[in-house]
């Protein structure tokens, strides 16, 4: 009987356990290297598109500042208080025409959830939060601004159009502010705006700290 060389078998199937164990090492190392740089790309991208956010709340907080002066200015003179003049007044009843909208950039964001890739942002609390900014206070911009449209759509314009009279080309009547369908209307929209104003400020300081978070996760 011929003997056999268990010693030089042992070894040809390490040889090759070895060589599949190091095969699926080097596929599964490539992988992974592949989702970091996808993680990377996506998180690079989040953090332009927050950028690009923030700067524009940072602009919509200076609209904002106009209308709201106009709507305090409007409100209390309904009640009898000065309000400077005729052209002043005219100013402030066109400003509060347009209630100038939040559009986020969500290309990014839409892109990792419907191709099912939020996973490959590896901390559980990063994805979180990221959900968290987009799906609840992005959202919440939304309701807002879709609120304060409604209130100008159905109370603001009709009521412009069917009782401010202009004086020149300059200036309006102010004969509607001692009328109580204004004082009603205006100190609605005027509550209605504050807590729109406040929610953007809120919405602003969450995006900058979800931009930090993401740099500081970034430079691990």
């Amino acid at each position: 009987m011929k003997k056999v060389n268990w010693l030089d078998h042992i070894a040809n199937l390490l040889v090759v356990i070895l060589g599949i164990s190091i095969a699926f090492y080097l596929e599964s190392y490539k992988e992974e290297e592949g989702n970091r740089a996808q993680e990377r790309k996506y998180l690079e991208s989040l953090i332009k598109d927050l950028d690009t956010d923030i700067r524009a709340l940072d602009t919509l907080g200076i609209f904002n500042e106009r209308i709201s002066e106009a709507l305090v200015t409007l409100s209390e003179a309904s009640l009898g208080r000065p309000y400077g003049s005729d052209t002043a007044l005219m100013n402030y009843m066109f400003s509060i025409q347009y209630n100038p909208p939040f559009s986020p950039q969500r290309t990014t964001y839409e892109s990792l959830k419907a191709s099912g890739k939020m996973d490959l942002i590896g901390s559980f609390e990063i994805r979180n939060e990221i959900v968290e900014l987009y799906e609840q206070y992005y959202r919440g911009t939304n309701e807002y601004d879709a609120s304060l449209n409604e209130h100008i759509r159905d109370f603001i314009r009709p009521f412009y159009v069917k009782n401010i009279r202009f004086n020149s080309s300059q200036s309006i009547s102010p004969d509607f502010l001692s009328e109580n369908e204004f004082r009603n209307m205006i100190f609605g929209y005027r509550y209605l705006f504050i807590a729109k104003d406040d929610f953007y400020s809120k919405v602003k300081e969450r995006a900058e700290e979800v931009k930090y978070e993401l740099e500081e996760y970034l430079d691990k």
